[in-house]
């Protein structure tokens, strides 16, 4: 079985190529910050309710220590 050469790229081809990657990797880098920036926000308020929690529980037994 005979196969044709592959036709090779042109410099023209291949930058339109890179432009259309880049242009497609700043949507998905923009949707993951936009994402990240809401999980961030979660883990900030999490941290904050467990810092009180431990601050709670340190009032607690210093006023029972204390008695």
């Amino acid at each position: 079985m005979c196969r044709m050469p592959a036709k090779r790229a042109t410099v023209q081809q291949v930058k339109s190529d890179i432009d259309a990657h880049i242009d497609i990797c700043a949507v998905r880098y923009e949707s993951i910050e936009k994402e990240m920036r809401g999980v961030n926000a979660r883990l900030k308020r999490i941290e904050s309710i467990g810092i009180g929690a431990c601050g709670s529980i340190f009032l607690l037994l210093l006023s029972l220590v204390l008695k």
